[in-house]
């Protein structure tokens, strides 16, 4: 269960990136995903758009793992001092 809420937590900021980038081009409908996918950094248009997501939904989801585990560490550390 906890792996699963990883993942889902993992798409967040990706679908916030392009929840921005959409509403910046100034389209609407299916014409803003095409326009914001098109308008990410990377090297192939639209594909490098999803590229883009994908990589940040995995350095977002590996950056969670390890704060999430050190902040537990850190919290089960005093537990057991007190």
């Amino acid at each position: 269960m906890d792996e699963l809420i990883k993942k889902i937590a993992a798409l967040g900021l990706p679908g916030i990136i392009l929840v921005v980038v959409m509403a910046t081009s100034g389209l609407t409908g299916a014409a803003a995903i095409t326009a914001a996918l098109a308008f990410l950094p990377g090297p192939a248009g639209m594909l490098g758009g999803i590229g883009v997501l994908g990589l940040t939904g995995l350095i977002t989801d590996a950056l969670a793992k390890v704060g999430l585990e050190d902040l537990l560490t850190g919290v089960y550390c005093l537990r057991r001092q007190s």
